[in-house]
């Protein structure tokens, strides 16, 4: 059994897809499964990976009809076998030494359940600034619960008990992530390490980019679940939540959908502005700006308070 099964849920990232994986099969640390599920790609993902497995023993390799990245990624946790389970998103690249300081850091906590790490934005001829996401259990908790971006999923590494104690990611085809830290943050501790982990790829094709209120929903309907375990309360359908949400006055709809709008806007400014096109971006972000204050600011700020690189980067 390895030490660590690196989990990647890929669907039509077939350009992407070789910067990907060398960047996990080049770890400094070896002993690890690469696992790969295709969710229905219809631009030749599945055959490029599985030809690859066939010639690579450390690749492990299934497909499926497309069902969403939670349910890809449940399948290819269920295919695996390991005591850790690391994410890996199929455009994204890894620095090298990432699951040397990912295992070591985990075997020295016992107490942490889930961590994850800085990322760096990148596009298409530059990346950009590594991110100051915070690093103490309380501190991530309490962002995940006002739908702050406080932890990133495809730098995460998680224990494979607690996956199986939580029930591992939910049926729902967006926002699995957040539930998931949700749920994790309920029997263990999380934490972010200083390092960056990971360069992350912003393009207009990204999940988010296509349904962001509906992401900013369901992240708010994580929180509330999380909010009624630890009452005590029931569950609710995410039906119900729904119905809850459009009861709310006028205005904060109309505030709740400018937010939501508005991190699509930063972050295909960021895209821009990383891709050779920095007046359009300059622009975007103007506009992002405009539809929330508070949440863009905020972002900006925790960029550029990072101003000093982390020993060993």
């Amino acid at each position: 059994m390895p030490k660590v099964a690196v989990i990647m849920a890929c669907y039509n990232a077939r350009p992407y897809l070789q910067e990907a994986v060398d960047s996990v099969l080049k770890q400094t640390f070896q002993d690890f499964q690469l696992v790969v599920v295709d969710d229905g790609s219809t631009d030749g993902s599945g055959e490029f990976i599985a030809a690859w497995a066939a010639r690579d023993r450390r690749i492990i390799f299934d497909r499926q009809a497309n069902r969403g990245q939670g349910a890809a990624a449940n399948r290819a946790i269920s295919i695996s076998d390991s005591e850790y389970l690391v994410r890996m998103d199929a455009d994204d690249v890894t620095p090298l030494d990432r699951l040397a300081k990912q295992v070591a850091f985990m075997d020295e906590h016992p107490e942490i359940g889930l961590s994850g790490g800085q990322l760096r934005r990148m596009g298409t001829r530059r990346t950009g600034l590594i991110s100051n996401l915070p690093l103490d259990h309380e501190s991530i908790l309490a962002g995940l619960l006002k739908n702050h971006h406080t932890m990133c999923n495809g730098t995460s590494i998680f224990r494979r008990e607690l996956y199986n104690r939580v029930g591992g990611y939910w049926s729902h085809t967006i926002s699995e992530d957040w539930d998931f830290f949700l749920r994790i943050a309920e029997v263990a501790r999380l934490a972010n390490q200083p390092h960056c982990f990971l360069d992350y790829r912003l393009h207009t094709q990204s999940v988010n980019g296509r349904r962001i209120i509906e992401a900013q929903l369901f992240n708010e309907y994580a929180a509330e679940l999380y909010r009624l375990r630890q009452a005590g309360k029931p569950e609710i359908s995410i039906d119900e939540f729904r119905r809850q949400h459009r009861s709310q006055h006028w205005l904060q709809g109309t505030l709740f959908k400018l937010d939501s709008l508005s991190i699509g806007q930063y972050r295909e400014a960021v895209a821009e502005i990383y891709s050779g096109q920095p007046l359009r971006g300059y622009a975007r972000l103007a506009l992002s700006m405009l539809m929330a204050p508070g949440r863009t600011a905020r972002r900006v700020v925790n960029i550029v308070s990072k101003t000093r690189p982390v020993a060993g980067e």
